[in-house]
């Protein structure tokens, strides 16, 4: 039976990469011990969201079906939390 509810996809693209995406890498050391079996943290080559022409700004990561531009650890585990809570209501 699958655990996992929330998968966090991180733009490991160059431009992410330059503007904050290496931390974001190790996202999955920063979870709580109580939800780290809840979330799947895994690395995209690129993402594509650099392309659109709606201002956005790296680095980019995706959570669930949410696009997060100018993402941080807060700003994710901030996310990942809320995803949990409506996952499990």
């Amino acid at each position: 039976m699958e655990t996992k509810n929330v998968k966090v996809k991180i733009c490991a693209g160059t431009h992410c990469y330059l503007m904050g995406g290496a931390e974001l890498q190790l996202f999955s050391e920063y979870l709580p011990n109580n939800i780290k079996e809840q979330v799947n943290v895994v690395g995209a080559a690129c993402l594509g969201y650099c392309y659109a022409e709606d201002g956005c700004k790296p680095p980019f990561v995706q959570v669930n079906n949410h696009k997060i531009q100018q993402a941080n650890i807060q700003s994710l585990l901030d996310l990942v939390k809320k995803e949990l809570e409506i996952n499990n209501e």
